[in-house]
């Protein structure tokens, strides 16, 4: 999927978006690609859009995004509705129980 709007970002901008995205999503601050990638528009938009479709994947499930919730990412779980999968809701319901009581 490619976000039409990084089209309005300088190189400068999109290292930034990309480094903070990065840090966002995995934690850290991304460490690979060369000096010449990294002034590439296109590598950048290509990495970008990478994590983008990680977290649209991750979104596709209740327990994926149960996972963005507890990273600390906003997920209206009313935008779902239409895909959230009730048997896999109350397998993840029922696994929470078993750590909230110890089982």
């Amino acid at each position: 999927m490619a976000y039409e709007y990084l089209d309005k970002y300088s190189v400068e901008e999109l290292q930034g978006y990309f480094s903070d995205f990065h840090k966002d999503f995995y934690g850290h601050r991304p460490r690979f690609g060369t000096p010449e990638e990294w002034r590439s528009r296109g590598w950048l938009v290509v990495n970008i859009d990478a994590i983008h479709n990680a977290m649209d994947n991750l979104k596709k499930t209740y327990s994926g995004r149960e996972q963005l919730r507890i990273a600390g990412w906003v997920i209206d779980e009313a935008e779902f509705d239409d895909i959230v999968d009730p048997e896999e809701y109350a397998n993840w319901s029922a696994d929470q129980d078993a750590i909230y009581y110890g089982a």
